[in-house]
């Protein structure tokens, strides 16, 4: 159950897990608050969908619509995505004795979590970052199990950099330095754009490439730094795109320069491509790029991001490897077979317990 239909992190998470978990032989039912992103995507895949609304009344009829489903014995455990879905699940819990698997996405300080401490339920920390929030927060460890996000990156085909460009209208000879997530404040373009102002004194050639969707209130700010910095010919802004693994090809390296990442999907769909990674040090970040294996961790400060950007714009050979360590971390700790298997033990635990 996810209490949202849209496209973000969470929900993509959501819908990678329920495909593979299908894949490998499991009923899985999702229920999501209205139609979206979400939904369209499952039915695509053929994965059953309901709709429940949420809030309000719909809140209590979500509710009795679970508990008459659990009874009858549609599921054995209930997995909850985002902390409206949380609260759901923490009510079905305990009127019906049903596990309640709770994944916790972002930073959260919402009581609902040390309410689900209780009995077979489980808390499902994105990262070690966040498990340690929770048990800060007064959860006790032995509810709490860290599962990392995966990604099928690594399977897709690669794509020639060279065509991308051109659909892009960037000429071919430019380097492109990737930021993919939402065009934002807290994903730090402001400071990637002051940086750039530095990295193209010594690298005319650098370009950046912002990709996903442009927040509305954040569209005047943007235009104003990409202004001062005189960018405007070094900086596209493809919009959301369902093509990200070709895009990466074509990045000469990506970027995450967040003010904070819980996890870091986008970190780890870099590296599945083979690319470097300049990432801020917050959050789960540092538990995602190795400093100076995969990646360059800096503080989010533009001159320590140009100074990282710039380093490996000129040292290809030591780039080039990092983005193969990089894919081999991935396919060791971050591909969504692993992610599945991690919550299959997860499920059998609370469900034997």
């Amino acid at each position: 159950m996810c209490s949202s239909s849209a496209t973000s992190g969470a929900e993509r998470h959501v819908f990678s897990l329920s495909q593979r978990l299908t894949h490998r032989g499991h009923d899985v039912h999702v229920l999501t608050p209205s139609p979206g992103w979400l939904p369209d995507i499952l039915r695509g895949e053929r994965i059953p969908v309901e709709y429940s609304h949420m809030k309000g009344t719909g809140y209590y009829r979500t509710i009795g619509r679970l508990v008459r489903q659990v009874r009858h014995g549609k599921f054995n455990v209930l997995h909850t995505h985002l902390t409206r879905a949380a609260y759901i699940g923490h009510i079905v819990g305990l009127l019906t004795d049903v596990p309640i698997i709770s994944s916790v996405h972002i930073a959260n300080n919402d009581q609902i979590y040390r309410r689900l401490a209780r009995r077979r339920n489980r808390l499902v920390a994105v990262s070690n970052f966040v498990a340690g929030m929770l048990h800060g927060k007064g959860v006790p460890k032995q509810f709490i199990e860290t599962v990392y996000n995966g990604t099928d990156f690594v399977d897709i085909p690669a794509a020639d950099p060279n065509r991308v460009k051109d659909e892009l209208g960037i000429p071919r000879d430019r380097n492109l330095v990737g930021l993919v997530g939402k065009v934002c404040a807290d994903k730090g373009h402001i400071e990637l754009i002051k940086a750039m102002r530095d990295v193209r004194m010594n690298h005319p050639q650098a370009h950046v490439v912002f990709v996903g969707l442009l927040e509305e209130t954040f569209k005047d700010e943007m235009e104003e730094a990409l202004e001062e910095a005189r960018l405007r010919d070094h900086v596209t802004l493809t919009g959301v795109r369902n093509d990200i693994p070709r895009l990466l090809d074509s990045f000469t390296l990506s970027t995450l320069p967040s003010r904070m990442e819980t996890f870091g999907v986008a970190a780890i769909e870099a590296m599945a491509r083979s690319k470097a990674v300049v990432a801020t040090r917050v959050g789960a970040l540092p538990e995602v790029v190795r400093h100076q294996q995969t990646g360059l961790l800096v503080d989010l400060r533009p001159d320590e991001i140009a100074e990282a950007v710039s380093y490996l714009l000129a040292n290809g050979d030591e780039r080039e490897e990092m983005g193969r360590r990089g894919r081999y971390v991935v396919e060791q700790k971050f591909t969504l077979s692993e992610m599945a298997s991690r919550f299959e033990g997860v499920y059998r635990r609370a469900i034997d317990s």
